[in-house]
Parts: C-alpha cells; sequence; structure tokens
C-alpha cells in the first residue's frame, strides 16, 4: 500500500466523519431536548389512535421535524423511550431521512428538476418503513430496544429525574447520545473508506449494463459508501453509466441501511428487530427497483 492510498483512505474517513457529524449531533441535541422536555406519555397523546394512522404520522414526521439517518437512530430510541409508539417511531427513523424538504431539494437539484426521481424516491423509501411499521407496530418499546438500553435514564443516580437547569440536563443527554453513537459512526466510516478506496471501479462499470446486476450492485455501493441522505444523490446522479433503477436502489437503500446504520440498529434494537431493519428494506428495494427496470430502464 503506498503512501498515495493511505492518504486517500484518511481523506474519506474524514470526509464521511465530519459530514455525518454534524447531523448526529443535531439528533442528540433533539433527543436530549425529547428526554428532558417531554412529559411521559405525550408523544402518545398526539398520535391517531389506530395503528395505519400512526404508521403514517410516522412516515410524514420527517416534513416538520428533517434529520439525517447519522442523527436518526439515537432520536427515535429515546421518542420510544418516551412514550412514542413504535408504529410511529419506527417508520419516522426510515423515512424521516428522505422525506424531508432538504433531502427533497437535493435530489431535484442533482436530477435536474427531475421529479419522477424525488417521488419514487419518496415512494420506494415509505414502502419498506410502512411494513416495518406494520410488522413491529403493536410491539412495545422494551420489546423492541436492547435490554441494556431500555432502562430508566435521568440523573445517572437511576432515580429517572433530570436534578439541575433544564438547559444543563439537555446538553448532558445529548453529549451522552453523542458519543454513544458517535463511535459506531467511526467504526463505519472506517469500513466505507476501505470499501470506497479498495474496490475496484471497472467491476462496477462492467455491471451497469445489465439491469439484474445493475441494481443490487448499486444497493451494495450504497451500503458500502454510507453518504449522508442530504448528499447522496449528487453521488448516484455522478454515476451515469447506471441506469435510472439502479440510481433509486442507490437513493433508497442507502438512508435505510449503511455501514454507520448497520452498528448503531445492532447497538440500539433488539437481535429480531436488527435482523428485521436489514431484511426488509434490502429484499423490498430489490424487488421493487427490479421491476421499475423491466419498464423503466
Amino acid at each position: 500500500m503506498d503512501l498515495n492510498t493511505l492518504h486517500t483512505f484518511a481523506a474519506v474517513v474524514t470526509a464521511i466523519v465530519l459530514e455525518a457529524a454534524p447531523f448526529l449531533l443535531l439528533g442528540s441535541l433533539a433527543a436530549g431536548l425529547v428526554e428532558v422536555l417531554a412529559p411521559q406519555g405525550a408523544l402518545e397523546r398526539l398520535l391517531p389512535a389506530s395503528l395505519p394512522g400512526r404508521i403514517l404520522a410516522g412516515l410524514l414526521t420527517g416534513l416538520v421535524l428533517p434529520s439525517c439517518e447519522c442523527g436518526m437512530v439515537p432520536l427515535a430510541r429515546r421518542l420510544m423511550r418516551k412514550g412514542l409508539p413504535v408504529a410511529a417511531a419506527v417508520p419516522y427513523m426510515l423515512a424521516g431521512p428522505v422525506v424531508n424538504p432538504i433531502c427533497l431539494l437535493s435530489t431535484w437539484v442533482a436530477y435536474r428538476g427531475d421529479w419522477a426521481m424525488v417521488l419514487l424516491r419518496v415512494g420506494l423509501v415509505m414502502i419498506p418503513a410502512a411494513a416495518l411499521g406494520l410488522i413491529l407496530g403493536r410491539r412495545r418499546a422494551a420489546e423492541v430496544l436492547a435490554p441494556s438500553l431500555d432502562t430508566v435514564e435521568g440523573c445517572g443516580c437511576g432515580c429517572g429525574h433530570h436534578h439541575g437547569p433544564r438547559p444543563v440536563a439537555v446538553l448532558r443527554h445529548a453529549a451522552e447520545e453523542f458519543l454513544d453513537m458517535g463511535r459506531f459512526l467511526v467504526f463505519g466510516a472506517l469500513a466505507s473508506a476501505v470499501f470506497k478506496v479498495f474496490l475496484p471501479q471497472a467491476a462496477l462499470e462492467s455491471l451497469a449494463g445489465t439491469p439484474a446486476l445493475a441494481v443490487p450492485a448499486m444497493m451494495l455501493l450504497a451500503v458500502l459508501l454510507s453518504v449522508c441522505s442530504q448528499a447522496d444523490a449528487f453521488v448516484a446522479a455522478s454515476l451515469t453509466m447506471f441506469p435510472r433503477s439502479a440510481h433509486l436502489a442507490f437513493l433508497a437503500l442507502g438512508p435505510l441501511l449503511d455501514l454507520k446504520l448497520i452498528p448503531a440498529y445492532l447497538a440500539v434494537f433488539r437481535w429480531p428487530v436488527f435482523r428485521l431493519l436489514i431484511w426488509v428494506p434490502a429484499v423490498l428495494i430489490f424487488v421493487l427497483c427490479l421491476g421499475l427496470g423491466l419498464f423503466w430502464g
């Protein structure tokens, strides 16, 4: 391995961390605000009583509470611990990084005003998010979250209260969330850089001409590159040798499943839920994008 390759590797790791860290920080601050300021059970009272209504509310929450996927996992965990039903929290965690004004605008700009790409991306993300909301929606938070994280947090003494000024408590919880999830961000950045630097580009080009291979190739690339949902449309649009169905596979899967999210899912959720978070989006997006490829290219 030469020195230039090491420099490139270090630059890629740094770029991923610097790109994702602000969004992780915002998600951690939001989680701290929810923990300290939201009364227990208040979030549930704001939602419809029906399961479909809660899923729909979760799918659309990103329009008013936007966040990148880098900060979604800690925020969703804290929302569930504060009483937000799983039926709303899981769809919000999965769809929010795409169904928000910033991501919609970036996709529209990257594809030069092509609304079909924007709307299809939204639909392809909403389908697995809604499916997981249906599968997990009737479970309690304690049945979804990992046991070590499904305990009462507060002042650190186990009483569940927040001693001291509220702004200090918010910042303390935000710092705990940021440090807890930040290690997974660094791990994911290292793994992503390995594949981004050492993955043969010629191999990708050889797959682009066959839709049945282009779609899984772009899905794999989305997982390995771990680009933030606010910027991934520009990466996908630059890969002009791939068909649009493969672009959509990249755009839909990346915010749901990448090397930053996999260790975070594993740390936050129980093992059966972790497996669902991996397989349901991957299978549905693969099938849907292959179908799109037959009619659209």
